[in-house]
């Protein structure tokens, strides 16, 4: 949700913003929760206990269907195939799947056009865009049963860790909803309709956590949505001041979530901690199930692969590569994600026979500190540069609580408006006391590991450490 930076909405009292977010989850709600969502569901909880076998035999069956889409009806795989002289027939398997060659997001750039379905009606379709934080945003077209069948998969995954269907929910993610402008409570707006408690991220701090707290205490969710830097920066000041709160279940995604984070969390909150894994792309879905030995990849989502990564990595990593199987408005056939994971783990003991990956090592980044003691985190940051062009690679850099360098590697037709359109868009997430230098760079080098961080903190304190020493 991305309703504080419009002007009607910022300047409407508290009450009016809430059935705004309520109208938004109306919608929502009655596309999630028609004939097709829960026919869509029931299937994924019966497929949830196939074999082996019987995974493998779906995923070919749709994997041929996808085949057979793409050459009818997608001009780029339709050329591709033609250039390598393959035919639909030549793809039977999973296994087959190397006969195309890899897609990286440059080239979904490069070609989107020819990536679209000829058969996407505007009416039907749904346009999403990536981040931009690792380079220019990619804009992607999804039908509408994709959307309806990702949340099915999300619920699964809730529903799997005991969460009930509309069960009441807290979010502290990046859904703008309070002004940033906003300097008292409440943080945080009711959409009536999904029995949801939207929380803003961004007016996390030390002095307002006891407020989101007594919201969240008086509220009683079930279960809190979060990114997991935020709920660890709000578990960690509870600790620190003595705060305590049940919330059953906390769902973490979007950026890893360590060890020492977890075990924090399910301290100060009494919780549980289920991660689960996606990208804006939709081409792999991996989830946590009760025995927490790993991510169970969906076979019904998309096809995994893991490839050797470009550039320097750790030792036994791979690079996660996803065939998605629900959208076909735009398909991604063996996507690139620039997401690392070590390789497959052992089979789980708690039976799925779905394939086991262990914690998704993205581009996880610092955090940025406010001048009024609000922690910004990497992943809620990203929507700031939702939409913006001309940029290969950004990053931004805060070398004092008053100052950031947003680096820029500029892309053909770059102009000074792109940069500056950055900067206030970050400012706007920043609120007031930071001044923001664009610095325009011939490359911004990865780290010896091969990270990307797009947030880099030179004033971050050691105790925020993410990994257990």
């Amino acid at each position: 949700m991305d309703f504080a930076t419009r002007p009607w909405y910022a300047r409407s009292p508290v009450s009016l913003q809430s059935s705004a977010v309520t109208l938004f989850g109306v919608a929502a709600r009655a596309a999630r929760n028609g004939r097709s969502f829960r026919r869509a569901l029931a299937e994924l909880l019966a497929t949830e206990e196939y074999s082996e076998g019987e995974f493998a035999e779906l995923q070919n069956s749709r994997l041929r269907d996808l085949i057979a889409h793409c050459y009818d009806h997608v001009p780029y795989y339709r050329r591709v195939m033609g250039e390598h002289g393959i035919k639909p027939s030549d793809i039977v398997t999973t296994a087959d799947l190397p006969k195309l060659p890899l897609l990286s997001k440059d080239d979904v750039k490069r070609v989107a056009p020819e990536l679209v379905s000829d058969g996407a009606r505007a009416s039907r379709t749904y346009i999403g865009r990536t981040s931009g934080t690792t380079g220019t945003p990619m804009e992607y077209v999804r039908d509408a049963r994709s959307v309806i069948l990702e949340q099915a998969f999300i619920w699964r995954h809730w529903l799997g860790a005991g969460l009930p269907l509309w069960g009441r929910r807290a979010t502290l993610r990046g859904d703008a909803v309070v002004p940033g402008a906003q300097t008292r409570p409440p943080y945080w707006r009711h959409n009536a309709a999904e029995h949801q408690l939207v929380m803003s991220s961004f007016h996390l701090s030390r002095d307002s956590v006891p407020e989101y707290v007594g919201a969240l205490r008086s509220f009683k969710p079930l279960a809190l949505q979060a990114y997991p830097s935020s709920v660890y920066f709000l578990a960690r000041t509870m600790l620190e001041l003595g705060l305590t709160l049940e919330v059953p279940l906390v769902f973490t995604a979007s950026e890893p979530v360590y060890p020492k984070q977890r075990a924090t969390i399910e301290e100060a909150l009494g919780a549980r901690v289920f991660d689960f894994y996606g990208q804006a792309e939709r081409v792999v879905f991996a989830m946590e199930c009760h025995e927490h030995r790993g991510m169970h990849v969906a076979p019904e989502y998309g096809i995994l692969e893991l490839v050797e990564p470009e550039g320097p990595h750790p030792e036994g990593t791979r690079e996660i590569v996803g065939t998605g199987l629900l959208n076909r408005a735009m398909p991604l056939i063996r996507y690139r994600t620039g997401d690392l994971t070590p390789a497959l783990g052992t089979a789980c003991p708690c039976g799925r026979a779905m394939p086991l990956i262990t914690t998704i090592d993205t581009r996880a980044g610092d955090m940025i500190i406010t001048p009024d003691g609000r922690f910004l985190t990497f992943a809620g940051l990203t929507h700031a540069f939702m939409g913006l062009k001309n940029m290969v690679k950004s990053q931004v850099i805060q070398d004092a609580v008053d100052h950031v360098r947003l680096l820029i590697v500029q892309a053909p037709g770059y102009e000074e408006a792109d940069g500056l359109a950055a900067a206030a868009s970050l400012a706007e997430y920043f609120g007031k006391g930071i001044r923001i230098d664009i610095e325009l760079v011939d490359d911004i080098a990865r780290e010896a590991s091969g990270k990307y961080r797009w947030i880099v903190s030179e004033l971050h304190p050691a105790d925020w450490e993410r990994h257990d020493e």
